[in-house]
């Protein structure tokens, strides 16, 4: 099952233990492990939209920086001004829209670059795309052979059951009252994208620490009304 990707509001930065897990631990277990000891590995995540791609990337991230190892955290959109991008330099790569550069050969180019760098320095590679086989429809070859060697770790798809979950885990994490009524009444009366409902949470927290309230039924009725 799946998280919010970024950072909202009060809803802190993305680490693990603010990833709630559900039918995803073995894959939060092996990118902790990732995050610890590197290596060569080269390792690719797949999920859907809001799936929490992001959220994972940036917490591996994070933790290999905690654990003394360099890392950073790039998303090909970034590329897409048209500047080309140094080379990056760190124990852990994480490109995060990989699926942008399926059909743009310069971002393919590059990013099949990149790839040989790490490969050839030993080092690990972290990469997020919307599903692995999706990197079969590379438009540079050699990009789809070198994503198609990565360890494949996938996402669970989530439910409702998963988004409230969800929600009311990110709350509690971030020491944020929310009724589980109030939780209810959000999957019930708007988005069901999980990107929406947690920046509309964050929104809320604000809204209620302004008030002094709690994060209720009635309190969404009057702010979202």
């Amino acid at each position: 099952m799946s998280q919010m990707p970024l950072a909202l509001g009060g809803l802190g930065t993305p680490d693990f233990d603010s990833f709630w897990a559900g039918n995803d631990s073995l894959l939060l277990a092996r990118l902790r492990a990732l995050a610890d000891s590197p290596g060569s590995s080269q390792v690719l995540v797949g999920g859907g939209p809001s799936s929490g791609k992001t959220h994972l990337l940036m917490a591996c991230c994070d933790a290999a920086r905690a654990a003394g190892h360099s890392a950073v955290y790039l998303p090909l959109a970034r590329l897409q001004a048209g500047t080309p991008a140094e080379p990056l330099d760190a124990e852990l790569v994480a490109i995060d829209d990989v699926g942008l550069a399926l059909g743009d050969r310069a971002l393919a180019e590059w990013l099949f670059a990149e790839i040989n760098r790490q490969h050839d320095r030993q080092r690990a590679l972290l990469l997020a795309l919307g599903s692995e086989s999706d990197a079969a429809t590379a438009i540079l070859p050699d990009l789809a052979s070198r994503l198609a060697r990565s360890e494949m770790l996938r996402i669970e798809r989530h439910d409702d059951e998963a988004r409230k979950a969800i929600l009311m885990q990110r709350a509690g994490h971030a020491g944020m009252p929310l009724d589980e009524a109030a939780a209810d009444y959000l999957l019930r009366h708007h988005s069901r994208d999980l990107r929406t409902l947690l920046q509309t949470l964050a929104d809320l927290d604000r809204e209620a620490l302004a008030r002094s309230r709690r994060i209720t039924v009635p309190l969404l009725k009057e702010v979202l009304s």
